[in-house]
């Protein structure tokens, strides 16, 4: 016979799990979508977000959601600032042309996931993600020569502003070698901070 009084509790420790559940499902699709076309699709982004704030504002108090010993909500306002300081800094990057306006989006709706304070953590798992994915992908040959040639535009380019010429100019939106799809390093980084946090590596 089941016992009513025990549903609250079921239902608090539930929900941490389908929080993960849909966590991996949105960064699932996201990275198919970037590897297909090239592009993060706006609405998952914003189901994630309205999913993340939700949790954080809703769900049951807790140390986060990754949190091995007390899984739960941190709040409204860890999971706005998380997102705020994610979109701010990586609109930075976005500016200087490094980085894809999805990437951005995606990493704002991350940081409300995580958290302000596993902000530090998840920029920096994404960035050794990032590193490892662009080491790999230079094992193609024909990648790595126009890599090459476009980091000796950009070098030259430099060159010749600092001496007060006017230099080749690198434009990343037609001289790129490749379209990384950085949602793999953004999700992988996402996964790995999220498995360290589960085993009590990273608190």
């Amino acid at each position: 016979m089941l016992n009513l009084a025990a549903i609250p509790e079921l239902v608090v420790q539930a929900t941490p799990w389908a929080m993960r559940g849909i966590l991996l499902l949105l960064l699932t699709s996201i990275c198919l979508s970037d590897f297909r076309a090239r592009r993060i699709p706006n609405r998952l982004v914003l189901a994630g977000l309205m999913a993340a704030l939700s949790w954080q504002a809703l769900g049951p108090a807790g140390a986060g959601l990754f949190d091995p010993d007390a899984p739960g909500a941190l709040g409204a306002s860890a999971a706005f600032a998380g997102a705020a300081a994610a979109f701010a800094g990586f609109l930075l990057l976005h500016r200087m042309g490094t980085m894809g306006a999805g990437d951005v989006k995606l990493m704002a709706m991350l940081g409300a996931f995580f958290g302000l304070d596993a902000l530090p953590a998840l920029v920096l798992m994404v960035f050794l993600s990032g590193g490892v994915l662009v080491a790999v992908r230079m094992f193609d040959g024909a990648r790595r020569r126009a890599v090459g040639a476009n980091l000796r535009l950009i070098l030259f380019g430099r060159l010749a502003a600092f001496v007060g010429g006017v230099g080749p100019q690198f434009d990343p939106r037609t001289d790129s070698a490749d379209r990384l799809p950085y949602a793999f390093a953004i999700a992988a980084g996402a996964l790995l901070l999220a498995a360290l946090q589960l085993t009590g590596v990273l608190a």
